[in-house]
């Protein structure tokens, strides 16, 4: 069982899930876009003398969202993780993160290179590019968007039809493991059952970094990386090596059977194994 944990940063709470040795070595775990902390349910009560928090990071969750007139950043995310760390009060640690969470993990590995002792980046690393010609465009649409924003939630009667939308999305997941990330992701309120992720985050990003600009990020890595990606995710072998190459350090890349949600829906005993290692290595 996880024990649930609150942190406060920048105004807002932070909600997290906690599994394994309150004294063991410190893992902070990310999860992806609209996804939350009960991303790691499965594979986090196998990774050996850890200490794994697992958050909801901002706007996702049953964590806080940020005030009016405010964006949802990747590279925001690097000054998010800075907070929660301080927080905790873990001067290091390792960070394990899986798609959006993988994203971030890399910017803040490039970002504070000494402040972790490895990084494991299921399915991403580093966040998806823009082009020069379409950054004009890309900003008014942002900015559009932002003033069309309404927070309020259409309601629902049942929790099933909150498990049956994530299910009809475009990543393949399981109903247990859709039913267990709605767990978080949805409230009761006077009106009903309503979404708790905050709305902004389907928002088109102001800006997004360059190729060169994310190869400056991962070649500033000093720590031992280990990458988990899936034969049958949302990165192929050739894009994947593409940003390999940039990493200068101890490095481990690995490819296991299954879909994006592979930590939660795959091999979990075999990938957990293949992060014990890692770790065990280091």
């Amino acid at each position: 069982m996880a024990n649930d944990l609150r942190l406060k940063i920048k105004g807002i709470d932070i909600h997290a899930l906690q599994w394994g040795n309150p004294d063991g070595v410190p893992v902070l775990a990310l999860h992806g876009w609209l996804d939350n902390a009960a991303t790691f349910t499965h594979i986090a009560p196998l990774l050996e003398n850890c200490n794994i928090v697992a958050v909801d990071l901002p706007g996702h969750g049953l964590s806080g969202h940020w005030p009016d007139f405010h964006h949802y950043h990747m590279w925001a995310g690097v000054e998010d993780v800075e907070w929660i760390l301080d927080a905790l009060g873990w001067q290091t640690c390792h960070l394990l993160g899986h798609s959006m969470g993988a994203v971030i993990g890399t910017l803040y590995a490039g970002t504070f290179p000494k402040r972790l002792t490895s990084l494991t980046l299921i399915e991403a690393i580093g966040p998806t590019v823009g082009t020069l010609d379409e950054a004009p465009q890309r900003l008014a649409e942002a900015i559009s968007s932002l003033k069309r924003h309404d927070a309020r939630q259409k309601p629902k009667a049942k929790m099933e039809s909150f498990v049956q939308t994530r299910l009809q999305g475009p990543l393949k997941l399981s109903a247990q493991s859709a039913a267990l990330l709605m767990e978080r992701s949805v409230v009761e309120n006077s009106e009903g059952l309503c979404w708790s992720n905050d709305k902004r985050l389907k928002n088109t990003s102001m800006m997004r970094l360059t190729e060169p600009l994310v190869g400056a990020f991962i070649k500033a890595i000093e720590c031992p990386v280990l990458g988990i990606f899936a034969n049958d995710g949302l990165h192929t072998k050739e894009k994947v090596a593409g940003r390999w190459q940039h990493l200068n350090g101890q490095k481990t890349l690995c490819w296991f059977d299954g879909g994006h949600h592979l930590h939660l829906d795959g091999d979990v005993p075999a990938i957990a194994h293949q992060v014990n290692l890692f770790l065990d290595a280091l």
